[in-house]
């Protein structure tokens, strides 16, 4: 039998995790649970059910399925017809019972949301990979980027440490001039003492693109101590995703979200990389995961999203 209480799930679906939230009516935010990476294009369909299936049960275990109204997936690839319906299938099998709406989008519209409470705006995504995505109500989305990392993610943390790693194999060819510190900080990151060990770290690795992603951290932590090869890394990447924001940008405001935009030092390279070409938008930060910006979306898609259901949504998240 159907409870009266009715309640909300969001995905936020990446190609390092996977986070989502169950929220009440009210907007509170009861659970919130994570996975492993459920990018289809990186990762084989059976690890992304597994990692649905993983994110889904600890939400779920205690309720009446039929009780959830919406689920709300903004993942990388959700606006492709083909991963729209390889999601709501997965869904399905971990969910047999339920028979409400399963909304598939971009990740760029939780992002989004956790920015503008809506699902209009700009946004620029630089986590494992790249997109810039631009909204606006009766009109196709514009897009850059999001191209993946074979051909793409420009500036995104893949490509940060795929240079990296072209940067410590170049000093060590002879072909650049060798910077000692940043050659010993790519090597510890991976655990390794010799350059040559790279190929068979990386090569031999079971998911390569996120080893490669991770680096990221390590090169934003040498150009926090102004290791200058890190830094000149990180300045192209934040050229490059300035030039994503030019593509799509029609907005007053640009809301920034992924895990580099966590970084002080990033955020402020960015930043003043803008401003010095001549970009005079407003810089936004959300205080909210994409995974909450998915449940805003569940609640738009139901049609009401109260002033008291964003102060409970925010209030909630900040005190999970």
């Amino acid at each position: 039998m159907r409870s009266s209480k009715t309640y909300v799930i969001g995905i936020d679906g990446g190609g390092t995790k996977t986070e989502a939230l169950l929220c009440n009516e009210d907007g509170t935010i009861l659970a919130k649970s994570r996975s492993g990476s459920t990018n289809i294009k990186s990762r084989s369909e059976e690890e992304v059910c597994k990692e649905i299936q993983q994110v889904i049960e600890p939400l779920t275990c205690n309720l009446v399925k039929s009780d959830v109204d919406v689920i709300y997936v903004s993942a990388a690839g959700g606006d492709r017809p083909e991963d729209q319906k390889r999601w709501k299938k997965w869904l399905l099998e971990s969910l047999p019972e339920f028979n409400g709406t399963i909304m598939v989008t971009n990740d760029a519209y939780g992002a989004l949301a956790s920015g503008t409470y809506s699902m209009e705006g700009t946004v620029l995504i630089a986590g494992t990979g790249s997109i810039a995505y631009s909204i606006t109500r009766g009109q196709p989305p514009v897009r850059a980027g999001g191209w993946g990392y074979l051909f793409g993610d420009d500036g995104s943390g893949y490509a940060i440490g795929r240079q990296a790693l072209k940067v410590v194999s170049e000093m060590h060819d002879g072909i650049r001039e060798k910077d000692e510190r940043f050659i010993e900080g790519i090597l510890s990151s991976l655990a390794l003492n010799d350059v040559r060990d790279i190929i068979t770290s990386i090569y031999e690795d079971t998911y390569p693109r996120l080893k490669i992603a991770s680096l990221a951290a390590y090169v934003i932590k040498l150009g926090n101590k102004r290791n200058h090869t890190a830094l000149f890394i990180l300045e192209d990447a934040c050229d490059s995703l300035r030039k994503l924001v030019e593509a799509v940008h029609d907005a007053e405001s640009i809301v920034l979200s992924g895990g580099l935009f966590q970084s002080d030092l990033f955020r402020k390279m960015f930043e003043r990389n803008v401003q010095c070409n001549g970009l005079n938008h407003r810089l936004v930060v959300p205080d909210l995961s994409p995974a909450s910006g998915a449940c805003i979306c569940a609640f738009l898609t139901k049609g009401a999203l109260t002033q008291q259901m964003k102060k409970n949504l925010t209030s909630s998240y900040h005190s999970m």
